[in-house]
């Protein structure tokens, strides 16, 4: 079993803010108002879109866009789970739309997680996503993003360090949420990282080290 002491120093130095993903215009043609479309790619085919694009300082509709594009910028699983999502807009906006860096209690994380993953077609990849790049803080805890990449990572047991944090599965992913959070914060206090430096270390390397 691997231990992560050796990589402190690249997790330190993992370039959180610049990890980018380009997608296609073509790809969310008809799911997405053709005005948007326009905003966000400014009359190119494609654009690339970085986590510092996603700051707070869009507004909310354009940033719940721009989240799901540099998450799944090749679409999301169907065309039918887009267009679920985005017809529910509204409802995603008056969840996650709080003041940046909202301090909230780890009772209304689970308020929040249950009000998203009644929402057709949100999971927990999406509802990290939103809630991290949101900056959305649960006591203690900043909200991180969590995909079946570190799901997968966590239930193969490849990391002393998450020892016990295994079992993950879509179904009870909300419920495992808050032990996830506790969990990175605590290693991420051991090697002296930053979380989020943390999440894209395991999301770049964790299942390809040896």
């Amino acid at each position: 079993m691997m231990t992560l002491g050796k990589y402190r120093h690249l997790i330190a130095e993992m370039p959180v803010e610049d990890q980018a993903f380009t997608t296609k215009r073509s790809t969310w043609e008809g799911k997405i108002n053709a005005h948007i479309l326009n905003h966000i790619f400014e009359g190119q085919d494609t654009v690339k879109i970085s986590r510092k694009d996603l700051s707070t300082n869009n507004d909310i509709s354009t940033f719940i866009y721009k989240v799901i594009m540099w998450g799944y910028p090749r679409g999301m699983r169907g065309s039918a789970n887009d267009r679920r999502i985005f017809d529910q807009l509204e409802k995603i906006i008056s969840i996650v739309n709080l003041p940046s860096r909202a301090l909230l209690s780890e009772n209304d994380l689970d308020t929040t997680l249950k009000r998203l993953s009644d929402i057709p077609g949100l999971g927990i990849s999406t509802i990290s996503k939103l809630l991290h790049f949101r900056t959305h803080k649960y006591g203690a805890y900043d909200c991180l993003i969590l995909d079946e990449r570190l799901m997968r990572i966590f239930n193969a047991n490849l990391f002393a360090e998450f020892q016990g944090l295994g079992g993950f599965r879509y179904d009870n992913a909300c419920l495992k949420y808050l032990g996830y959070l506790k969990t990175m914060h605590e290693v991420s206090l051991q090697l002296d990282v930053k979380p989020a430096n943390l999440e894209m270390f395991l999301f770049t390397f964790g299942n390809n080290l040896k």
